[in-house]
């Protein structure tokens, strides 16, 4: 039988979708009458010709604000659905082993810290704000909010994500409350894995949320920053700007694989980290290590001579190469060849999936290896 939360938690996503839905509807309704007025404006006499217009033009107005409401109560419905993924579907995947048990407990402690609330209302706070910040770029404010909104998204997550690793093993030897969970029939790797994977149900809600933030404002921005290009432009142009506008959202999508990626091999770093120093010193190597990875693509470029060069080259081997998880400047600078929309020397988004599989694939292996340093580091913990 389904719990009272349960129901509240489907019927608020049920109002959210049929609202959505609802103001899709009548949008798409009111644009089709907008199209249908000033087509007959257009054949009408003088006199009709400036009333059929100006009704037109009201309709216009209408349909804008209905999709602002479609748009918010769209975004609305897809941040509420973000944790029923992880609370219907990831978590009870997890719950048939004892992975599942450890990695509710750490998810949930580490999303009720005030730390984390905070720093998560103040990345949307810093999204939203963004969105009404003119950049004064010559037509390219909107691309501009975007990059700026990934990286607030990058950022804050980032900062969420140190805080919750460094405490996850750390601090719970420190309480004693390691000892209370090792008492239990649970091996000292499954508490490394478990606490790793509540971690990363924490950055998938943070992160898919305000993502999903960052494409509601971007697609309303666009309407406001190109508004003179869609005043001057016919049918034709219009469809292929809105096009433009809904391909640069869906571009979103991959960014957001790339950065969760990324944030998930920093915290598998951090996780080993945890197993044997403070938050202190981890937060500050995490910072130090997230500078020094994204810069090991300029290594090349150095010229320092026999043996330092291959050293140096050595050494970064052994650091996650960041830069393969950085093509917001692809996804947010560059327009994408679409199925049925091609685009003349435009990347196609079956190469983008490409290039994001291959990515993923070096992240995965990369947190294989951290995850197993961090078992071996925990392996010989003392506890007490």
């Amino acid at each position: 039988m389904l719990k009272k939360p349960t129901i509240i938690y489907f019927a608020v996503l049920l109002a959210l979708a049929l609202i959505s839905l609802g103001c899709w509807t009548y949008w798409n309704h009111l644009i089709a009458m907008a199209y249908h007025t000033a087509s007959v404006s257009n054949t009408a006499s003088k006199h009709n010709h400036g009333v059929a217009g100006a009704y037109a033009n009201l309709i216009a107005t209408s349909a804008d604000n209905w999709r602002l409401w479609f748009t918010l109560s769209f975004s609305l419905a897809g941040a509420w659905l973000v944790p029923g993924i992880v609370e219907f579907l990831i978590l009870p995947l997890l719950g048939f082993s004892r992975l599942g048990a450890i990695a509710r407990v750490t998810y949930y402690e580490a999303l009720l810290q005030p730390f984390t609330l905070i720093v998560f209302l103040l990345c949307l706070a810093a999204i939203v704000i963004t969105a009404f910040v003119p950049f004064n770029t010559f037509g390219d404010d909107t691309e501009m909010f975007r990059d700026v909104a990934l990286s607030f998204v990058l950022m804050f997550s980032l900062v969420i994500m140190v805080f919750a690793t460094g405490k996850v093993v750390d601090e719970e030897i420190e309480n004693r409350t390691m000892l209370t969970l090792m008492s239990k029939p649970v091996a000292r790797w499954q508490v490394v894995v478990g606490k790793y994977l509540g971690v990363l149900c924490l950055i998938f809600v943070v992160m898919a949320i305000t993502t999903i933030c960052t494409a509601g404002c971007d697609y309303l921005r666009f309407f406001s920053d190109k508004r003179i290009d869609l005043d001057v432009s016919d049918l034709a142009q219009k469809q292929a700007l809105f096009w433009s506008n809904v391909s640069s959202v869906i571009a979103l999508l991959p960014a957001f694989i790339m950065q969760f990626m990324e944030i998930a091999t920093l915290a598998a770093i951090s996780t080993a980290i945890s197993t044997r120093y403070s938050l202190a010193l981890n937060m500050t190597v995490i910072v130090l290590l997230y500078i020094g990875a994204n810069l090991t693509r300029f290594i090349s470029l150095l010229n320092l001579g026999n043996p330092w060069q291959t050293i140096v080259q050595s050494i970064s081997y052994l650091l996650p190469f960041l830069s393969n998880f950085d093509i917001n400047q692809c996804l947010v600078y560059r327009p994408i060849s679409m199925p049925g929309h091609f685009i003349k020397n435009a990347p196609s988004i079956g190469q983008i999936w490409q290039y994001v599989a291959i990515s993923c694939t070096y992240g995965l292996l990369y947190i294989g290896a951290a995850i197993a340093a961090a078992i071996a580091m925990f392996r010989n913990r003392e506890l007490t």
